[in-house]
């Protein structure tokens, strides 16, 4: 668990030393922040080491030979650690990095990189902080043990040092969820012990028709299922090509995989990151048979544009709602168009948690699905629980609006945001708000999601699951991944969004 009360910090270093340091902090859940890589010539070089332990732990590193003013702007501008520890640094190390943190720079020196040092050392600003005295080795076959006396004593006085800071802090003081809290104890045992269709399964899927303004729907236990039951029913196979935006679930292509088809990825437009019409034209070819368009968080795409197109081109049209149930294009909600609409409910609040598919489709391709969906059906305690939330949706999607609106209000005066569009022709419902982050932010989309986390707001990532050399292609959806965060608007209350945005405010442009 962070600390979110202890000091950001960055390590210098490229010792075994340093390694040893890195992985005690992140033992202890202290809030390392950054790692710059100091490589040698002459002692084994253990930067390689670091900067995968750096990787795993999602720490941002750097490593070379000379640390140059370069180094020192991306501390200052992107990182804005509050204390630099360097650890066997040899070289001078730039005044500028330690002078610009609230807590300084602490020199950690020890027998085996200082010839004047009579064991461990921890200097601050010229002044010994803390002094560890060890026996010199008499041969070379004492240095071993010398050489891990003075390790255990490093590490101890680092983190005695750090303790004196501050005092740890086990949780954040605030908490705020990205989905808030869906259903009761008694309502997920409900779901568990009624896992069979029933009549609550049929009055949802009546009650989701006259929602939508569907011709016919099922609900199902499964959005991947729901998915590949579609691919099945329209009969794509081995040799078609199935159009897919650049961000798409993973759901959508493995269902098309499975099924023979080839996916082919076209970007999506910047602002409503969902397929764009004037893009797809370069990917019709006499193969294509199929194109999927995503309504991504929220979002709906321009689907007047892509139906035509759809129709010119004889192509069939599955659309992935994913989290959009409610959203309108023009004057209907989604799920009314003529062609295949599914959405998907999470049964529990976690971004893992299992969901239940709604679909919506005409009536032809209903007399097509049905027998093939009949044992995947949703169980009557999960569809009793989604009638219940049903009956409130409309007042769910009010709140997130708001908090959108609000989102908005605060963020677009500021150059190092991108907020999401409000097109006159679509009503977005908000599953998350899409906040992307320019080149005038003060931190990385990576660094502000790990900080915002440190505070106890869970910010969620926007996820592209395909291939880097399909991505590569993609430039926009690539540049959405790379610097785009999702922030929470359900059940958020006035003061939790305030808390998310003074984090913000605070990491990204103070």
């Amino acid at each position: 668990m962070m600390h979110p009360g202890r000091p950001r910090i960055a390590l210098i270093g490229g010792t075994y030393r340093a390694l040893c340091v890195l992985e005690f902090l992140l033992e202890r859940g202290d809030r390392v922040v950054a790692f710059i890589g100091q490589e040698s010539e002459g002692e084994r070089d253990f930067c390689p080491e670091i900067l995968e332990l750096c990787d795993c732990s999602s720490i941002p590193a750097r490593s070379a030979r000379k640390l140059g003013e370069e180094v020192v702007r991306w501390l200052e501008d992107r990182i804005r650690p509050d204390l630099v520890i360097a650890i066997g640094v040899n070289t001078e190390i730039p005044l500028a990095i330690g002078g610009n943190c609230r807590l300084g720079l602490l020199e950690v020196i020890d027998c085996f990189s200082s010839d004047s040092c009579p064991g461990v050392v921890l200097r601050q600003r010229g002044h010994d902080v803390d002094r560890r005295e060890l026996e010199r080795p008499q041969d070379a076959e004492e240095d071993g043990d010398t050489y891990l006396q003075m390790v255990d004593e490093m590490l101890d006085a680092v983190g005695r040092y750090l303790d004196q800071l501050t005092p740890a802090r086990v949780t954040p003081e605030v908490q705020v969820s990205f989905s808030g809290s869906r259903f009761s104890a008694d309502e997920l045992d409900d779901i568990v012990a009624r896992p069979s269709p029933g009549p609550e399964t049929g009055a949802l899927e009546r009650e989701l028709r006259e929602y939508v303004g569907a011709e016919s729907t099922f609900v199902l236990s499964s959005h991947r299922e729901a998915l590949a039951l579609l691919v099945q029913a329209l009969e794509l196979g081995e040799g078609d090509e199935v159009i897919c935006p650049g961000i798409v679930s993973a759901s959508v292509i493995e269902a098309i995989r499975a099924s023979g088809a080839r996916p082919v990825f076209v970007d999506v437009e910047p602002n409503r990151l969902t397929l764009d019409p004037v893009k797809l034209h370069t990917a019709l070819s006499p193969r294509a048979r199929c194109m999927v368009i995503a309504h991504s968080f929220g979002q709906p795409a321009a689907l007047d544009q892509l139906y035509a197109v759809a129709e010119s081109a004889g192509l069939e049209v599955i659309e992935d709602a994913g989290t959009s149930l409610g959203a309108r294009f023009g004057e209907s909600r989604l799920g009314r168009s003529p062609c295949a609409c599914v959405f998907r409910m999470r049964l529990g609040q976690a971004a893992s948690a299992s969901g239940a598919a709604l679909v919506a489709v005409p009536d032809a391709l209903a007399e097509r699905l049905r027998e093939r969906a009949q044992e995947h059906r949703l169980g009557d305690g999960a569809a009793a629980a989604l009638r219940r939330l049903l009956q409130t949706w409309d007042d769910r999607i009010s709140t997130r609006r708001e908090n959108a609106r609000a989102y908005s209000a605060a963020l677009v005066r500021y150059d190092a945001f991108e907020i999401p569009p409000t097109p006159e022709d679509a009503l977005p419902v908000y599953s998350g708000y899409v906040l992307r982050l320019t080149r005038f932010a003060r931190t990385s989309s990576d660094d502000l999601h790990k900080l915002l986390g440190e505070a106890g707001i869970e910010i969620r990532r926007i996820s592209v699951p395909i291939t880097n050399r399909e991505l590569v292609r993609l430039p926009v959806a690539e540049s959405a991944a790379s610097n785009g965060l999702l922030l929470p608007v359900e059940n958020v209350t006035d003061a939790e969004r305030e808390h998310v945005l003074d984090g913000i405010f605070s990491y990204a442009i103070g």
